[in-house]
């Protein structure tokens, strides 16, 4: 699962996201993007299948 450090660096980028809100017309696509990435990244921790696949010798 995501740590304090990880939490910090989501805020982190959100927040450079948001203060090109009024010189970037795609701040809100990127916004969203960040988000969706993050929401993804989440998924894919908490999966058991995905944690066994990764930590598998190949």
């Amino acid at each position: 699962m995501f740590d304090a450090d990880d939490l910090q660096e989501f805020i982190k980028e959100l927040s450079e996201a948001f203060r090109l809100i009024d010189s970037l017309t795609t701040a809100w696509e990127m916004i969203e993007a960040l988000i969706h990435e993050w929401y993804e990244s989440a998924i894919a921790i908490s999966s058991p299948e995905l944690a066994a696949a990764f930590s598998t010798e190949t």
